[in-house]
């Protein structure tokens, strides 16, 4: 599994998906997507007037207190109003495609992490189109150039997903 390659911070995370809730903030910490740094980040980025003590103390955690990182999600995913995340791996996969397009100069070969992304999310059939080894579409023609193309358009997908569930609102 190669997430400790892209783990994201709070901030970056924060500007891409201002709306993800505790439970999917939860899922990404479970899966090392972020670690406790992170999350005490987007915590903070995301407090409100109406925050919870919980948040609150999420946001001010010291580094030493990251041990209670998990407990105060978990306690805060158990008080969320809204009700739970169908799928919560999308708004990561969304994210990872995110940052890894932005920062593709970073990487050796960032169509490999991306095909390593494929495997580790349970190979989803919206990101096929960017898998070098999957075949192309009938009557077009495989290449880099596409793959790249395919993978904008994969991202842009994912934006109007969350949009038509007023995520972004």
């Amino acid at each position: 599994m190669l997430m400790k390659k892209l783990l994201l911070d709070g901030q970056y995370i924060h500007n891409k998906t201002p709306w993800l809730n505790w439970a999917e903030l939860l899922y990404g910490f479970e899966h090392g997507f972020i670690d406790e740094k992170g999350v005490s980040e987007y915590a903070c980025e995301a407090l409100t007037t109406e925050s919870s003590q919980e948040a609150i103390e999420l946001a001010s955690l010291l580094l030493e207190e990251k041990y209670l990182v998990s407990n105060l999600l978990e306690s805060l995913v158990n008080k969320e109003p809204s009700p739970k995340t169908e799928e919560p791996a999308k708004p990561w996969i969304f994210l990872l495609l995110s940052f890894l397009f932005e920062h593709q100069d970073e990487y050796e070969d960032p169509l490999e992490i991306v095909g390593e992304l494929y495997a580790d999310f349970d190979y989803p059939v919206e990101i096929s189109s960017i898998i070098r080894y999957m075949p192309p579409p009938e009557g077009l023609e495989g290449s880099e150039e596409q793959l790249f193309e395919n993978w904008k358009e994969v991202i842009l997908t994912y934006k109007v997903f969350f949009e038509q569930q007023n995520r972004f609102t």
